[in-house]
């Protein structure tokens, strides 16, 4: 059975009541969801989401859950839910990557970059309980940004010993898995793709995770690293909603070491989201019952 990481995302971002964090963790606890994973921008680290982070991690523990921090836009380096530039991207325009500068993106070699990372990991694990880190998606998809990535993970794990770091690439870069065999720090190594067809077109179109499977995991197994995949449910729509009926079953079988799943769909219709969801929670309590 793999690790089932749940991508709940952003709970601490919304209006959203004790008791329903609690109905949602238990529920997820009840699946066989291992860990869940929540995206922190660096501004949370310090304002006034820092009290309501801190319910969402001591609340996941309380269930028994892991919790894993997904670093959402770090210096423009990591993709994320939450768009937007950081205050720090805005007041040091001298440390973005040339060429790069209209899209807010830090340069991994200048040392105000690797400062602020720094900076920002040591605030949020001595701040926060966190069980692991969630790299999601490197932007710019370039070996150099994997690179630094690596090295920051190699710094978090030498703030908080026993620290998962996870790495996942977008389904559309195909050619970064030699680098992502490359690291050293990272514990569980991927991509992305979306629980869809082949033939099947979608409004925001990636690779399907069968793509990126195919081509992830020989690699990176054959390179001796545990793999991960996240199955790409959202941007999914009514009318994609049969086609991942098809595939949801075969997207959560494939062989892997950590399956990260969301926990609802964001685009869709109320009851069109009520099935997408109550397939996804059949495939998850499936892919957990192996385990026996």
């Amino acid at each position: 059975m793999p690790l089932l990481n749940c991508y709940y995302y952003a709970p601490h971002n919304h209006c959203l009541l004790a008791r329903h964090l609690d109905h949602d963790l238990r529920h997820m606890a009840a699946i066989g969801t291992a860990v869940v994973s929540v995206c922190v921008q660096e501004s949370q680290l310090a304002n006034w989401h820092h009290q309501r982070l801190r319910n969402v991690v001591d609340r996941t523990h309380a269930h028994g859950l892991k919790v894993h921090a997904v670093p959402n836009r770090w210096c423009g380096l990591t993709a994320g839910w939450l768009d937007g530039l950081s205050p720090w991207t805005l007041e040091n325009p001298d440390a973005l990557w040339p060429g790069r500068e209209q899209r807010g993106i830090g340069d991994p070699r200048h040392p105000k970059t690797e400062a602020h990372f720094r900076d920002a990991l040591r605030a949020m694990l001595e701040r926060f309980d966190f069980d692991g880190v969630v790299w999601d998606e490197p932007r710019p998809p370039e070996p150099l940004v994997i690179e630094f990535l690596d090295r920051m993970s190699a710094f978090a794990k030498s703030l908080r010993p026993g620290l998962v770091v996870s790495l996942f690439a977008e389904a559309g870069n195909l050619d970064l898995a030699p680098a992502l065999a490359a690291t050293r720090h990272v514990d569980y190594l991927g991509a992305d793709g979306h629980v869809r067809s082949e033939h099947h077109a979608m409004h925001r179109m990636k690779n399907t995770i069968f793509t990126t499977h195919a081509r992830f995991r020989p690699l990176l197994a054959e390179a001796g690293k545990r793999t991960v995949f996240l199955l790409e449910a959202q941007r999914h729509r009514d009318a994609d909603l049969d086609d991942y009926l098809a595939n949801v079953d075969r997207a959560f079988t494939l062989p892997m070491d950590q399956l990260i799943f969301y926990y609802s769909a964001h685009e869709m219709s109320p009851p069109c989201a009520a099935r997408l969801n109550e397939a996804t929670w059949n495939a998850v309590a499936a892919a957990a019952a192996t385990a026996g």
